[in-house]
């Protein structure tokens, strides 16, 4: 077949000989598009008809996913439903009419015949169709709402009834196919840090649960599958993802903080291990994708075949086999052709009890068989890497490798997320303007909105969550370099913000649904809100604050596809959640370290030049720095002692805390079920000013 890119060429060339475009849209890893690819597009016949009749144009949606969302919102008004491979049918002047997704060979070739007859004999049939569906994408594309601003309530009163839907069996939402759906149960997340409630968290934890125990995790590999095509998380279509790995990880180590459950951080950190194996790139970038399909021991390639089990493939298990076998439900019966997607039987805390061991100790066992089996699994030939590196998948990792650096205390995940900033910053960046994709030692493709507000995110937490403090001014700078060029390349704040600098396929589109990923207008106002805790930036201020009412109306509008800017707004009307926080534009940071026996510390870094005042201050009306806790009683409060000293804009001697210092303590739970929260309030000044006074809460879990 003769394939074009995406562009003037194949455009020009279709007006010019008033042939129709077909336009393919799919992505390496997709296994029904490989399937399309071998029946259709390499049958002769199917392809010397497109070759006659059409402009077929190849579009990778990794690459382009403006291109990519509004093709699928084509396919979705004409069909009703969507998917990859998506294929979708243009006039000669580029106007959408059709639309639809995997279609059997004899049945595709019959859609392309009648198009073309209908074309041939009523044209003007085809371009009323068109003009009427361009109308109806141009305003999906750009949606708006009444700007309006969302009380403190709303967000959690958002959280419960999305908490409806949740599967109280398996977790998740979904009563077939099932995905993370990681941007909404991150919200869920965050709701339940800032509340402590637990029925927040369990929604959480479910989801995780079921996917920990399910074929959605490569049990023997580690990291997750993209989705299960089951409600119960067992039977999954196989390609795996670097953006599930990023936003599913996180959710994993932000579990493990608030429970201390042993199988969150495990998952975690087999998750990051398999990333840092198999998608790491030796310039640091991550790679995107491992293929679906895969060659088995027959010389056939099929979905799967790289991950499953019969029964007497367990044999270099040796005494072990039958053990492996009863806890991964492997039989003769199979999942798939007679072969076995490794599911465990039950939550391993549940199994370990079963095999009157402790969660480590059956740990211990479960891992030395796993490893036993992926040396047996290396033998096999792998599934294809797709080695393209995506700026804004590598932000998502890049951001979630810095936080569990410091939650798994394992510096090593910190290193390679600084690396992979690097090798963009260095690689992938031509003086101010991003590239998106860098492949075969090239950098291409214009960076999108959720290029340029991601990585910002991830220069962030490169700021919050690096060792070196002598480092994060660096961290800062670029990502602010990010904010403002979100400002300037895609339109303004008032709208909402475009998704590519310029107008390109059926319309300029405002991306504010969640996909696999954060919307970008969510992902920009959440830079916004954490930069305007880390700097004096106004400018950035000021566009915080009129996105913040501009994506409040979508928010509210459709909580279940627009989670993240939810979540995005609360953090800039109130704060940021986690373990390292800023205030203060960025003068003051704070670190909670926590036990599970209630004890905690937390500590304090106030930059050179600036002080807060001290737990007793020597003027009652200065504000001091007080911790108080609701859902506990104190056993211990420790302050530091304070420094006495005069400043400039004062004579009389002063009770201050600067540089570093911490205030530790122990909290035993009042009973009545909700966790303990901490309250920190602080007012940090200079020699001249004095800022506002800030609170910071902490839950504990």
């Amino acid at each position: 077949m003769n394939w074009y890119p995406w562009g003037d060429e194949a455009l020009a060339k279709a007006r010019a000989e008033r042939k129709m475009v077909f336009v393919s849209v799919g992505y390496s890893a997709c296994h029904w598009c490989h399937v399309m690819e071998e029946e259709s597009f390499q049958n002769p016949e199917i392809a010397a008809f497109m070759n006659e009749n059409y402009i077929s144009i190849k579009v990778d949606r990794e690459e382009r996913p403006d291109l990519d969302e509004q093709f699928l919102l084509i396919t979705k008004q004409v069909t009703g439903a969507g998917g990859w491979p998506n294929s979708v049918f243009l006039t000669p002047d580029g106007a959408p009419f059709n639309g639809d997704t995997y279609q059997l060979p004899d049945t595709f070739l019959n859609s392309l015949k009648i198009n073309v007859d209908l074309w041939q004999s009523h044209p003007a049939v085809i371009e009323a169709k068109s003009v009427k569906l361009a109308a109806l994408l141009s305003t999906l594309l750009i949606q708006q709402a009444e700007r309006t601003t969302l009380s403190a309530s709303f967000f959690q009163d958002a959280a419960f009834e999305l908490i409806d839907e949740v599967d109280p069996f398996n977790g998740g939402i979904g009563e077939a196919v099932k995905f993370p759906q990681e941007p909404l149960f991150l919200f869920l997340m965050d709701q339940a840090e800032r509340s402590g409630d637990a029925d927040l968290l369990e929604a959480v934890t479910g989801m995780l649960d079921g996917m920990i125990i399910g074929g959605i995790q490569d049990q023997i590999g580690g990291g997750f599958h993209r989705y299960a095509v089951d409600p119960e998380w067992h039977v999954p279509h196989f390609e795996k993802m670097l953006y599930n790995q990023a936003l599913s990880g996180r959710l994993l180590i932000r579990a493990y903080s608030a429970t201390g459950e042993i199988r969150y951080q495990r998952a975690a950190n087999r998750l990051f291990d398999f990333v840092l194996r198999d998608l790491t790139a030796p310039s640091g970038g991550f790679y995107s994708a491992l293929d679906a399909d895969s060659v088995n021991a027959d010389g056939d390639f099929l979905e799967g075949a790289y991950y499953t089990w019969t029964p007497e493939e367990l044999a270099p298990l040796g005494d072990k086999a039958g053990l492996f076998a009863k806890l991964f439900q492997v039989d003769d019966n199979g999942d798939l052709d007679g072969r076995n997607v490794l599911n465990m039987a039950a939550l391993p805390a549940d199994l370990a009890d079963e095999a009157g061991l402790t969660e480590r100790a059956f740990y211990a066992q479960l891992d030395a068989m796993l490893g036993t089996m992926l040396e047996v699994r290396n033998t096999r030939l792998p599934p294809f890497r797709d080695e393209k590196i995506v700026v804004g998948w590598n932000a998502g990792m890049i951001e979630t490798l810095a936080e569990a650096s410091l939650r798994l205390d394992r510096p090593e995940l910190f290193d390679a997320a600084a690396k992979a900033a690097n090798f963009i910053l260095d690689e992938m960046r031509d003086g101010d303007v991003l590239n998106r994709v860098f492949i075969n030692g090239k950098a291409g493709v214009a960076a999108q909105l959720p290029d340029y507000a991601g990585f910002g995110l991830a220069l962030m937490a490169l700021h919050d969550f690096d060792p070196d403090a002598t480092r994060r001014s660096t961290w800062l700078e670029a990502a602010i370099d990010m904010a403002r060029a979100v400002q300037t390349r895609f339109g303004t704040a008032e709208t909402g913000y475009f998704m590519t600098a310029s107008t390109d396929g059926i319309a300029r589109m405002i991306p504010v649904d969640d996909t696999s990923l954060q919307a970008g207008n969510a992902q920009a106002l959440a830079l916004f809100a954490r930069l305007a805790d880390r700097a004096n930036v106004p400018d950035i201020q000021r566009a915080g604050q009129v996105l913040t009412s501009t994506l409040s109306g979508l928010a509210k509008a459709a909580p279940k596809k627009r989670a993240a800017s939810l979540k995005a707004v609360e953090e800039f009307q109130a704060q940021q959640i986690g373990t390292v926080l800023y205030r203060s534009e960025g003068n003051v940071r704070v670190v909670i370290e926590k036990a599970q026996t209630g004890a905690f510390s937390l500590s304090f870094e106030v930059r050179a030049g600036w002080h807060v005042n001290s737990n007793t201050p020597l003027e009652e009306y200065f504000i001091p720095t007080a911790l108080t806790v609701e859902n506990a009683d104190i056993q211990r409060l420790d302050y530091p002692d304070a420094t006495i000293k005069s400043l400039g804009f004062n004579d009389e001697p002063l009770s201050l805390y600067e540089g570093q210092f911490s205030i530790g303590g122990i909290v035993s739970p009042d009973g009545n079920g909700t966790p303990p929260i901490l309250t920190v309030e602080f007012q940090a000044c200079s020699d001249e000013i004095c800022l506002q006074p800030e609170k910071l809460n902490f839950t504990l879990w």
